[in-house]
């Protein structure tokens, strides 16, 4: 793992208007549902899914019962890497109460929180650690018939095109599985895997764009860079379309950008790849343990590599990405984000017209950018008003119900053009 300690944020020289961002006082919004029931619920979770002392369960208790009326305020567990960075966050919203901020602050504040209250830095507990275990136990059979997939395509090398796609798509629905939403094993738990579920229940899909860029050439490109979003079922998806880029020779390297703690329940943290696949490799399928060994493999031959940042962990959009880190996405020849979290930073979890091309909004990106995300924010780009109404019309949860997916492509910008937005 390597882990970046630069500095951010970044201001950005803001030329282009943005819109405002996304705030949880709209009665019956899921932004405000969010703050004031799942939030609270959650923490219920940490509490009855761990066997913490006494002081922990009081912080606990106290941060539960302080949403969302409690004023915001500076952290206190002073030892933290990320201390600096959160004082200069919190310091322009403190006093104001959690309705009172906008969402996305609000959200990797109350994860940040929770994190403070089990003395995470110290005591290197992660408060979701069943969930992300029950993540993997529960959908033991869905990674074999993936598993099986990824190993039928290994001597089919005259169908890539059509592999990469379905690894696109197993991808995307694959973030479907979100322990924040729906804890591992509920009813609610959402699945769209089949071939029509990956037509009909698209929304945008710039499939055929990704795969012109990795078989423009007839070497592969250097690197595909991922921004993981969630443990379980979804990251054993995400690792196969590594898998998949590596063995049918698309790309040289995979980088798998993970957060640099526990967040948003099921978030990927480093840990949880090297878990995942030897949970992959100890299971009795022939097929899910030769995944695991494969990518175990990969990883060895550092085909596959990893790094945290606490930039992902961060309040901060994407457009204010540190310098570091600019530099290190630089170097990819083709950026995957996943789910919805990393959908949001992208847009800064601000009001956009739904109708805005999505390249428009991330023109500040220097290199091509893929978005995989079903969606489950109230938020949007690059779709249609007929599309919309719909959709609308069909399911007027369509925006938080997870059951929608999009793809969207960006052919990025000359780095020398994108220096004028930082």
């Amino acid at each position: 793992m390597v882990l970046s300690d630069s500095p951010f944020p970044v201001k950005k020289n803001m030329t282009t208007k943005y819109p405002p961002p996304i705030f949880s006082t709209e009665p019956g919004s899921w932004a405000q549902l969010t703050v004031t029931d799942r939030w609270p619920e959650i923490v219920n979770r940490v509490i009855n899914e761990n066997e913490f002392p006494p002081q922990i369960l009081d912080q606990l208790i106290q941060l539960r019962d302080g949403i969302p009326d409690q004023p915001i305020r500076q952290l206190k567990d002073l030892g933290a890497p990320d201390i600096k960075y959160w004082e200069s966050y919190i310091t322009p919203r403190a006093g104001k109460n959690w309705l009172e901020i906008p969402w996305f602050f609000a959200e990797h504040y109350f994860y940040r929180r929770v994190l403070e209250a089990v003395d995470y830095f110290n005591l290197g507990l992660d408060p979701y650690g069943y969930q992300k275990e029950q993540g993997l136990i529960k959908t033991r059979e869905d990674i074999r018939a993936y598993a099986s997939v990824l190993m039928n395509w290994l001597d089919d090398k005259g169908h890539a095109q059509g592999h990469i796609r379905q690894a696109i798509y197993f991808s995307l629905w694959g973030n479907q599985a979100d322990l924040s939403l729906w804890p591992a094993g509920s009813s609610g738990t959402q699945k769209q895997i089949s071939q029509q579920s990956h037509k009909d229940n698209l929304l945008a899909d710039d499939t055929n764009q990704i795969i012109k860029l990795l078989f423009k050439n007839s070497r592969p490109v250097g690197r595909v860079d991922i921004m993981l979003d969630n443990a379980g079922f979804e990251l054993v998806c995400d690792l196969g379309l590594a898998d998949t880029l590596i063995n049918h020779q698309l790309a040289a390297e995979v980088r798998l950008h993970v957060k640099a703690h526990p967040t948003f329940v099921s978030d990927v943290i480093d840990i949880d790849i090297d878990q995942t696949i030897e949970h992959l490799k100890a299971t009795e399928e022939v097929e899910t343990r030769n995944l695991g060994m494969r990518l175990e493999k990969h990883i060895q031959e550092k085909k596959i590599t990893t790094k945290a940042d606490f930039f992902w962990n961060s309040p901060i959009p994407m457009w204010e990405l540190p310098s570091g880190l600019r530099e290190v996405l630089s170097g990819a020849d083709l950026l995957i984000s996943k789910g919805d979290a990393n959908y949001r930073r992208l847009l800064g979890d601000r009001q956009w017209d739904f109708t805005l091309p999505f390249h428009q909004v991330v023109d500040y990106l220097p290199v091509p950018m893929a978005a995989l995300r079903t969606s489950k924010a109230e938020l949007a780009v690059g779709l249609n008003l007929d599309q919309i109404r719909e959709v609308y019309n069909q399911d007027p949860n369509w925006l938080i119900d997870g059951k929608w997916g999009m793809v969207h492509f960006s052919p990025g910008k000359n780095p020398e053009i994108n220096r004028a937005h930082t």
